[in-house]
C-alpha cells in the first residue's frame, strides 16, 4: 500500500553525536628560547638517551600492536613487552624498543593500554600509510627534548647541516660525558643514531623522503619536501604550544618558524612554507594570524586540539 513503510523500509536513525576525543599532553619545562642554547642547555629534566633498543622502528610492528592491544582493551589484560614479543613473533629487545618509541607517540601507555590516539589511529590509518600522519608521528617524536639524540638531531645537528656521519654525531654529543656514561656515548650511542636513521631511510618514516643514506655511515637531509597538510601543521604547532608553552592563547610566529623544537624547525620546513599553512589555517578560521600594530602572532581558538586537528585529517578533511 501506498504511503505506508514497510516492515523492511524502517526510516533512518539519526547519527550519534560523536565523542570527543582528548589526550593531553607533558609539558617539557625547558628555557629553550635563551639567546644563544647549546646542547647541555636544552636537556629537560627525566631525558634519556636511548629508546629504540638499536632497533629501527617499522610500521607492520606498530600496526601489530595496536592491533593486539585494541583486541585486548575490553578485557583490561594489560599485556607486558616481552608478552606482546611472544604474541607478536618480535624478540624481546624489539617488542621493548617498538613499545618504548610507541609510548614516546602516545600510542599506548605506560602500562602498554592503547590510548584514545592509539585507537584513533588504528582505526583510520591502520597501516600507518597515511603521509600527514607520518608527518605528525615524526613530529611527536623529533619535537620531544626528552629524547636527546632522536629530537637533537633533527633541531641541532641537521638543521645547521645537511650532511652528517654517525661519527661526526657522536662526537657532538660527546659533551655529555659526566651526564651519561663513557660507555654509553661511546658504543650505545652510535648503535641508536643508526637505528633512528633507519626509521627514516627503511622502515616506519622512509616514505616521507627527506633522510637518504648516501654511503655506510653517512646520510644526507633534505628539506622543504612533500606537502604537510594544513590540519596536520595545526595539530603539530598545538603539541609545540602544549608542551613548551602550556595554556598560551597566542604565540609569536618566529617561534613557529625557527626556534628550538618548532614545527617549521623539526619538520624542515621554511618561513615561507609555515606561512602559507598557517594563512590557510587563519583562512579557515582554525587560528587567528595578527600582524597589524606590530604584532606577528598567532591567536588559538579553544575548542581546537592537537588531537582533534589529527582526527580531522585522518577522516579525510581537507582545507580548501
Amino acid at each position: 500500500m501506498s504511503g505506508q513503510l514497510s516492515l523492511f523500509d524502517q526510516p533512518p536513525k539519526p547519527d550519534k553525536p560523536q565523542k570527543e576525543i582528548v589526550q593531553e599532553l607533558s609539558a617539557i619545562e625547558l628555557n629553550k628560547d635563551q639567546p644563544g642554547a647549546k646542547l647541555l642547555e636544552l636537556i629537560p629534566d627525566g631525558a634519556v638517551l636511548e629508546v629504540t633498543k638499536h632497533y629501527e622502528t617499522r610500521e607492520v610492528h606498530v600496526s601489530r600492536i595496536l592491533g593486539l592491544l585494541e583486541d585486548h582493551r575490553e578485557t583490561g589484560h594489560a599485556f607486558s613487552r616481552e608478552e606482546i614479543g611472544q604474541q607478536l613473533s618480535m624478540t624481546k629487545a624489539q617488542a621493548e624498543g617498538t613499545a618504548s618509541v610507541m609510548r614516546r607517540l602516545g600510542l599506548i601507555d605506560s602500562k602498554n593500554q592503547i590510548t584514545p590516539w592509539g585507537s584513533l589511529v588504528r582505526a583510520r590509518s591502520p597501516y600507518l600509510d597515511d603521509p600527514g600522519l607520518l608527518w605528525l608521528l615524526h613530529y611527536l617524536l623529533a619535537s620531544n627534548a626528552q629524547l636527546v639524540l632522536w629530537s637533537n638531531l633533527f633541531n641541532l645537528i641537521l638543521y645547521e647541516q645537511d650532511e652528517v656521519s654517525i661519527q661526526e654525531i657522536t662526537e657532538f654529543f660527546r659533551v655529555l660525558q659526566g651526564r651519561w656514561s663513557e660507555k654509553s656515548l661511546n658504543d650505545k650511542l652510535p648503535l641508536e643514531v643508526n637505528s633512528i636513521f633507519n626509521t627514516y631511510t627503511q622502515a616506519l618514516f622512509s616514505r616521507l623522503g627527506f633522510i637518504q643514506k648516501i654511503e655506510k655511515g653517512s646520510y644526507v637531509g633534505f628539506k622543504n619536501t612533500g606537502v604537510i597538510p594544513d590540519l596536520i601543521w595545526l595539530s603539530a604547532i598545538l603539541v609545540y604550544r602544549d608542551r613548551y608553552y602550556t595554556g598560551a592563547a597566542s604565540l609569536e610566529i618566529p617561534l613557529i618558524t625557527k626556534a628550538h623544537y618548532s614545527p617549521g624547525r623539526i619538520l624542515r620546513q621554511n618561513e615561507v612554507s609555515v606561512r602559507k599553512a598557517l594563512d590557510a589555517l587563519h583562512n579557515a578560521g582554525l587560528l587567528t594570524v595578527e600582524t597589524r600594530s606590530g604584532l606577528d602572532q598567532v591567536r588559538f581558538k579553544r575548542e581546537h586540539t592537537w588531537i582533534s586537528a589529527a582526527a580531522r585529517h585522518l577522516q579525510g578533511e581537507q582545507l580548501a
